[in-house]
């Protein structure tokens, strides 16, 4: 070996080895602080006390019986002041520990979805108030609106410091170690939010990497160290060299021209009875999209994001698993770069995909839908799952659908969208269904091959993809798709929003 590659060898052996190290050691499957339920109040904790504008003593009774004479004066003068916001929050202070009136809004227009936003809040709030312990009341919300409170306090306690190197004012304060919910222990809620801590952050933390760290090997690595987690969870995968022997002729067109091969990622949890038809969730792994020979004209920042389906289904499997849910589940990923080399695949190159239909290559951008109808004929034909869902940031036509805070959904299942559209309603995440139209299908006949994977004949992009995925599940099975591409990464923060990782935990467990 000249000495060149060697070097170069050996540099990016290093720089791997750094990043599993620093990465994983940084964030799987643990809290970032101690959480804790009790009934009994810590002399010197800072509590937070969640309260509508207008709240009087009667709404808050029960709450002040848990504070000190002198605390409980100086919250009711606070209360009775005409000076309180709308929103906000108001420190009280006395000759004991600090209690913040955490004001949320006007009862009436509040939303159990404004409450959980508010307490994304908190984790901030303490770190301006330097503290390193808070107790949480639930103050005058009521039994659903506390949780989702909770909910946002753990969602907004996420942070991505991996690569700062030197932190700011803001950061140099202490950190938060210790939440105390008060009330009685919970055992159940607890392990809730410990799933909800660690899928999310999962989620985030792979969309959030660089995709020089976020790289095919490593989804491959993350989920294997999932699978040696848990005893009942076991893995399959399939490499670049059983891809093209087992025909998988998209997910090979796609990632052979990455410096990392792609692979094809199997997670099985056995929560159920021993033979009983899985939940099959896919998720797209593009951990680059380029979008090939047909590169990206107007920008390819942020496109790291493609790697959204895939990171949003780990993180729910991780949650699922760690509730200990009785049902079967797969997890089907295949991880790619859309990568340009004097092997890309080309445009009006013909491939042959997994179930033996051929498809007419006329945009190597639209290469997400190659993947997943690889992993959709495979999983139904292997698997015989009970179901099948699809997610992924499929289509930027999707931004133009239905915006920013709107999940679009497909499927050929009445009871299974229904099921889909009530778990987003519980979870507040909204999604839209729009139609598999008949009519579109004619705009995907090619010329030369069964099938084209983009077109120009019509506008309906979204649609459009989920038209192509739908010739990849056969009738009789349940299948639905959700295109994230809308909701997946935020366009103001840019940053990873970890959007439907709640529905889908939601969804399989009501399925």
């Amino acid at each position: 070996m000249a000495k060149k590659q060697f070097d170069f060898f050996i540099k990016n052996f290093e720089f791997s080895v750094f990043f599993e190290r620093m990465i994983f050691s940084t964030f799987l499957f643990s809290f970032m602080f101690d959480i804790q339920f009790s009934s009994r109040l810590a002399p010197k904790s800072v509590s937070i006390i969640p309260i509508y504008a207008g709240d009087s003593r009667s709404e808050l009774r029960q709450t002040l019986e848990h504070f000190s004479p002198p605390q409980k004066k100086a919250i009711l003068q606070v209360l009775q002041s005409s000076r309180l916001p709308h929103k906000g929050h108001v420190p009280v202070y006395s000759a004991q520990a600090l209690v913040l009136l955490f004001i949320i809004g006007k009862k009436t227009k509040t939303s159990r979805r404004d409450i959980r936003e508010r307490g994304e809040e908190i984790f901030s709030l303490a770190k301006r108030y330097h503290l390193e312990e808070l107790t949480i009341f639930s103050g005058s919300l009521s039994e659903e609106n506390v949780r989702a409170f909770h909910e946002g306090i753990i969602l907004g306690s996420y942070e991505f410091l991996q690569f700062k190197t030197k932190k700011n004012d803001n950061d140099s304060s202490k950190n938060l170690k210790k939440i105390v919910f008060f009330g009685a222990k919970n055992t159940q809620e607890h392990d809730w939010l410990q799933a909800l801590e660690n899928s999310t952050r999962l989620t985030k933390d792979l969309v959030n990497l660089p995709p020089m760290a976020a790289n095919p090997s490593y989804v491959v690595s993350t989920a294997e160290k999932i699978a040696k987690k848990y005893k009942k969870v076991s893995i399959k995968i399939f490499e670049m060299k059983e891809l093209e022997k087992l025909g998988f002729g998209g997910i090979v067109g796609v990632g052979k021209a990455g410096e990392e091969k792609p692979s094809l990622i199997i997670l099985h949890y056995e929560g159920g009875k021993r033979g009983e038809a899985p939940i099959a969730l896919i998720g797209k792994g593009v951990t680059y999209d380029t979008g090939g020979l047909n590169i990206k004209t107007m920008s390819m920042r942020t496109m790291k994001q493609d790697i959204a389906g895939a990171a949003t289904v780990l993180g729910a499997f991780e949650a699922l698993v760690l509730m200990g849910i009785q049902k079967n589940i797969i997890v089907v990923i295949p991880t790619a770069e859309n990568a340009i080399s004097e092997e890309s695949y080309r445009p009006d190159d013909v491939l042959t995909m997994y179930n033996g239909k051929t498809v007419e290559v006329t945009n190597t951008d639209a290469e997400g839908r190659l993947l997943l109808a690889d992993a959709l004929s495979y999983t139904e034909k292997n698997w015989k799952p009970r179901m099948m869902l699809t997610i992924a940031t499929l289509t930027g036509c999707c931004n133009y659908a239905v915006g920013h805070d709107i999940t679009a959904i497909l499927g050929n299942n009445k009871t299974l969208m229904e099921t889909l559209k009530n778990s987003a309603l519980a979870v507040d995440e909204p999604v839209w269904e729009l139609p598999l139209h008949e009519q579109y299908k004619k705009y995907l006949k090619s010329n030369i091959a069964d099938l084209v994977n983009s077109t120009k004949k019509f506008r309906a992009g979204t649609i459009e993809g989920g038209l192509f995925l739908e010739n990849f599940v056969s009738s009789k099975m349940p299948w639905c798709h959700l295109d994230i591409a809308s909701v997946a990464f935020g366009d103001v923060s840019e940053m990873a929003t970890g959007r439907n990782v709640r529905l889908l935990i939601d969804f399989v467990k009501r399925f």
